[in-house]
């Protein structure tokens, strides 16, 4: 397998191509591809963490110039799956402890908030729309699948309060965790989900909160545990 080795690690090179061969077709502009192509490239670890991003070695594989590259890149800086530094250029982000206690502190707060703010303004056809994402959630069976109808019913629910800032903030929180959801180190639970859903269909604000706290602080010890077993920041092969 080719492999594109830099200063702080390494990634595979053919998997990126695999990707990009794949998605691309879906865009009718090339260079729209890019960024969804690299995210999910860093989701699915074929980008790992630590690994250089290079803007020549980029635009080599998507068959561009290093402007949409650039571009690309402070995206997904903006996102926190990259960093850069004066000199070095773009790295993949790693999360360690620290980090993730901050985010899940953070979700727990806005979340709560969005939750207090979306419930009286939720209508029938809200309630109807969000049942339907529930259920394409609750009977999705891949992984991957049901974390992409989780991102799905939680971008509809806090949509309704009409603050853009604060759902891209907590939609950022949630994309900057699931690299560790994504390589199947925390498990989907059901219970929390339908728990959390019967709260809001009973405008339980106070019960939904509690439920999201309790649930956060759960997964957050989790994956600090597996952070001391070294596991967080790489994919299970």
């Amino acid at each position: 397998m080719a492999r594109i080795a830099r200063e702080d690690s390494e990634y595979d090179a053919a998997g990126l191509a695999g990707l990009v061969s794949r998605m691309r077709p879906a865009y009718a502009d090339p260079d729209d591809a890019i960024v969804p192509t690299l995210r999910e490239a860093i989701l699915d670890g074929v980008l790992p963490p630590g690994a250089r991003l290079r803007q020549e070695d980029l635009a080599t594989a998507f068959q561009t110039s290093r402007i949409p590259i650039r571009a690309a890149l402070r995206a997904l800086e903006y996102e926190g799956l990259a960093s850069s530094e004066p000199h070095r250029g773009y790295t993949v982000t790693s999360l360690d402890g620290t980090d993730i206690e901050e985010i899940y502190e953070l979700r727990i707060l806005l979340e709560c908030h969005a939750v207090r703010l979306a419930i009286p303004l939720l209508t029938d056809t809200d309630l109807d729309e969000l049942e339907a994402d529930y259920q394409a959630m609750a009977n999705a069976q891949d992984p991957d699948e049901q974390l992409a109808r989780r991102d799905d019913f939680y971008a509809r629910l806090y949509g309704v309060t009409a603050r853009p800032r604060l759902t891209d903030v907590i939609l950022r929180l949630r994309r900057e965790v699931a690299r560790p959801l994504r390589w199947k180190l925390a498990t989907h639970t059901p219970s929390h989900h339908e728990a959390f859903w019967q709260a809001i269909r009973d405008a339980d604000a106070d019960r939904a909160c509690a439920e999201i706290a309790s649930h956060y602080r759960r997964i957050a010890a989790l994956l600090r545990r597996m952070i001391r077993s070294d596991g967080l920041n790489r994919p299970k092969s």
